[in-house]
């Protein structure tokens, strides 16, 4: 049995691709256990994983010194792990791969493919190109240090629960404002769906501020529920186990919902899936964009923010009906 530590802090999405990652590891070699560290608040996502165990480091309730993470990073190595792999190359994680070292730890980094993702965003008005997805890049480290597999469909359980209703989740929101769709167009998706009485929507997010926007879009609605801030975490994830689709922005929802294998759309604006953040195994024609005549240099950006004001809210040029119709496509409902 191999001792293998895995390392990935943040963000929601990021953490949330290791999943199929862990998934398609475990299948393929299934005598091996994992150590994951990552953040406190994220280890519900893995409560499935027998295999995985949590090193929880809480990184949001208080800040932690560079001096006692490098007390974290000591203790650790003492277990002399055999494996450290890296999904997250960042400073902290640079220190706990420095000292595994010393110990013996053959340690093994993420490469995140950033020259290939500048030259992708420098093709302005060119035919779009694929690059490798972050799900593969997180594979191929484990490549690296011997473990060849290949990704797979498969997902976290589903607790479906038997309900007449269709159950929709919707994320309407993101970190960054030029990834998030227009409140009037997605209020009008809503109140499209809404007209189904065999539908039920349940609106996803965090904070005060969304929690008061998603009010507002479903506002006479009596078939939505806003989940925003109303459960943990924990509970969150169960139920969107037992949805039968989700709509979501360029954001970490979209992905929680992908490991279950349920149909997510998705909806882009300054970014794009080409980048490789797409959900996994999710068919293509499941995303929409901005009408690529009117913004032909999509993608200018990575992860959302860009310099360019003309592209900031080019997410509003995806039209509200098409997204509604592919929904009831997908589940086989008539308009």
């Amino acid at each position: 049995m191999k001792d293998i530590i895995v390392l990935r802090l943040s963000s929601l999405g990021d953490v949330a691709m290791t999943v199929p990652v862990l998934l398609s590891f475990h299948q393929a070699f299934p005598d091996c256990t994992i150590r994951l560290i990552t953040r406190r608040r994220f280890a519900p996502i893995f409560s499935h994983l027998d295999f995985v165990t949590i090193d929880a480091i809480d990184l949001d309730s208080k800040p932690i010194s560079i001096i006692q993470w490098i007390r974290f990073a000591i203790q650790l190595s003492k277990s002399r792990p055999e494996f450290v792999f890296d999904l997250h190359d960042v400073l902290r994680t640079k220190v706990i791969r420095l000292f595994c070292s010393f110990n013996g730890s053959k340690a093994f980094v993420l490469d995140k493919g950033r020259e290939e993702k500048r030259a992708l965003l420098e093709h302005k008005g060119c035919p779009l190109y694929y690059l490798k997805t972050m799900v593969q890049r997180y594979a191929d480290v484990f490549e690296k240090g011997g473990f060849s597999f290949q990704l797979q469909p498969i997902f976290l359980p589903r607790l479906k629960e038997s309900s007449e209703k269709i159950s929709i989740g919707i994320a309407p929101f993101a970190k960054h404002t030029s990834k998030e769709y227009g409140m009037e167009k997605m209020a009008q998706i809503l109140h499209l769906l809404a007209k189904h009485p065999e539908i039920h929507i349940q609106i996803y997010g965090h904070g005060s501020r969304e929690y008061k926007l998603a009010q507002s879009m479903t506002k006479g609605l009596t078939n939505v529920s806003i989940l925003i801030d109303q459960f943990s975490f924990e509970k969150e994830l169960t139920f969107i186990s037992r949805l039968d689709l989700f709509l979501a922005m360029d954001s970490g929802n979209g992905h929680l919902a992908a490991n279950y294998g349920i149909p997510v759309l998705t909806l882009w604006g300054t970014t794009h899936p080409s980048i490789g953040f797409g959900p996994y195994l999710q068919p293509a024609e499941y995303s929409f964009f901005p009408d690529r005549a009117t913004y032909p240099d999509i993608p200018v950006s990575i992860f959302g923010p860009c310099d360019r004001a003309d592209y900031d809210r080019a997410i509003d040029n995806i039209n509200p009906i098409v997204v509604y119709q592919k929904i009831l496509n997908v589940l086989g409902l008539n308009d």
